[in-house]
């Protein structure tokens, strides 16, 4: 019987659910409003063709001159990004989704916490770096791993 209560209350809350982020809500002169802090648009005009960050290091290897290196570049969505990774021979894609937090996307790669390894991440609205992913290797195989998941909720406050 528990559980049955907990189902409703959860079909309750389901269905009373705000608004979602690209709704618009009409304000007393029945103008549509845009909602709050979503001042950054969800598309860019002008994609860059140059990676807007990259990582290189050398890899130990004494008859050839590899690296592990990553760049980043700018997609049409403002807050995805493509991953290009290079490590010797092989080559890999990856996609970085950043949260919207209101203010534009700002992308940096970190060296990692052993050799050959970095982490990609970004800044948040105090300027403090996120980790998101981690790029390193093990034996001698590329590998990709997601440290944290981000998000941002919008809470609706009663008057």
């Amino acid at each position: 019987m528990k559980h049955y209560s907990f189902l409703l209350l959860l079909a309750l809350l389901c269905c009373n659910k705000p608004k979602n982020n690209d709704e618009t809500a009409a304000s007393n002169s029945g103008e549509p409003t845009k909602a709050i802090n979503d001042t950054i648009p969800l598309t860019r005009d002008k994609v860059e063709n140059s990676p807007i960050a990259s990582y290189s290091e050398k890899v130990k290897d004494e008859l050839n001159d590899w690296r592990l290196a990553v760049d980043i570049y700018e997609t049409k969505e403002t807050f995805k990004f493509l991953m290009k990774i290079e490590y010797m021979v092989q080559e890999a894609e990856d996609t970085l989704t950043i949260p919207n937090f209101g203010i534009m996307p700002k992308v940096e790669i970190r060296k990692g916490p052993q050799k050959e390894s970095c982490i990609v991440g970004f800044l948040d609205k105090q300027g403090e770096f996120k980790e998101y992913k981690l790029i390193a290797l093990k034996d001698k195989q590329l590998k990709i791993s997601t440290l944290k998941y981000y998000a941002r909720a919008r809470y609706k406050v009663s008057k």
